[in-house]
Parts: structure tokens; sequence; C-alpha cells
């Protein structure tokens, strides 16, 4: 994590610096991004980067985690409110709702790229990998909630089905990261609502969809 230096450096600067780092990162990727680039941007000395991070992967793992918090709530407060009748429809929601912060900051688009080109072993190890570990926090809940309210499988072990969600999450997040630039909003939107619905048939109760299956066999 950051060194005591990064962490009493004045805000308006430590904020110029990672807000520095991520369009770095994100128009030049992980292995090409230059610290002293960085630095020269956010206005600080060059050659003075060690004095603030360990390293690049310190950096960059600093980087994700502030923008994580910045634009993410407590996962804990944000389902609290769900019903089973609207809880897809809300997961629907959150996944949509980033768009309009890569809108606003379009160089985020760029720092998920940067972050999912990284090798395994960078993103699963170190300060990044807390920061993923982190994150998985809000799967963690999002299964928990879904079985408190009976609208997810409760058959698979609660931590494979956490692996599961987040595997299909993040191809999601690759793919559409890789195909930006080729869709409009309303494709993007179009795109995303179709993977959450797929995401709900994968976490479906076989009951559900065993009744919903009986249901279409009258109907027919």
């Amino acid at each position: 994590m950051p060194l005591p230096r990064f962490e009493k450096m004045p805000e308006e600067k430590k904020e110029r610096l990672l807000e520095a780092a991520a369009k770095e990162f994100a128009a030049n990727g992980y292995e090409k991004a230059s610290m002293n680039r960085i630095l020269e941007r956010a206005g600080i000395s060059k050659g003075t980067a060690y004095y603030y991070f360990e390293d690049k992967a310190d950096l960059i793992a600093t980087v994700v985690r502030h923008y994580w918090l910045e634009f993410m709530d407590d996962p804990r407060s944000v389902y609290s409110g769900y019903q089973a009748e609207d809880f897809w429809r809300k997961i629907e929601e959150l996944y949509l709702h980033p768009f309009e912060d890569i809108e606003e900051y379009p160089w985020m688009l760029g720092l998920s790229r940067a972050v999912w080109e990284l090798p395994l072993e960078i993103r699963s190890s170190g300060h990044l990998g807390a920061v993923f570990s982190e994150a998985m926090m809000w799967t963690r809940e999002l299964v928990r909630k879904g079985r408190e309210l009976g609208v997810m499988r409760v058959d698979l072990p609660a931590e494979l089905l956490m692996e599961l969600i987040t595997t299909l999450d993040s191809v999601h997040d690759r793919w559409l990261a890789a195909h930006w630039e080729e869709m409009d909003r309303a494709e993007r939107d179009k795109f995303t609502v179709t993977f959450v619905d797929f995401l709900k048939k994968a976490c479906k109760p076989p009951s559900a969809v065993l009744q919903e299956g009986n249901q279409e066999g009258h109907e027919s």
C-alpha cells in the first residue's frame, strides 16, 4: 500500500497525482506507463515516486482502490432495500450506473482495460490482489441477499456461486471495455441488460426454473 509520505500529502496534491496516474495507465497500459510522466503531469518533481509508492504495482493498486471507493457505495447499504420482486431490476440498474461515470471520466475505461490486461499474477497477488479481494465483498453480499430473498440458488456452495458470478462479471467487463467505442449508449445498455438476464437465469433457483417451464407448458 502507499508509503506514509503519500498519506501525509495534502488532499488536492494527492488527488492530482492519482488522476495523473489513472490517465497515464489508461493511455499507455501498465507496462508502458511512465512514472516520470505521471509526476510531471501531477506537478511533482521527478524521481520522488518511490517516496510515495513501493513500485508501479503499488501505484496502480492505489489508483484502482481510490476510484473504486469514490464511485461505489457500501454494498451492504446498497442491497439492504432490495426486495424479491425488484432484485434483478435493481442489479440491472447497478450495472448500468457506471456508464454515466465513464462518460464524465472517459479515461476510466482505459484504466479498466489496463487492469484487465495485467498478468494474472499481478492482478491476483500483492496490493492489487488485496483490492480485488475487497471488491469481492460486492459479490458476497449479492449472493447473501439474493439467497435471503429466495431469488438465488442454494444448491451450490456460496463460495462456488461467488466464483462463477465473478468470472462471468469479469468476462462482461473485459468484453465491454474492448468493444466500447464500437457501440453507442443504447447498444451498450442493451448488451448489459442482456448480460444481467443471462446472469439471472444462471443464478435462479432450480425450482423457479421448473415452475416457469411448467407454466410455459400449460400456456402452449
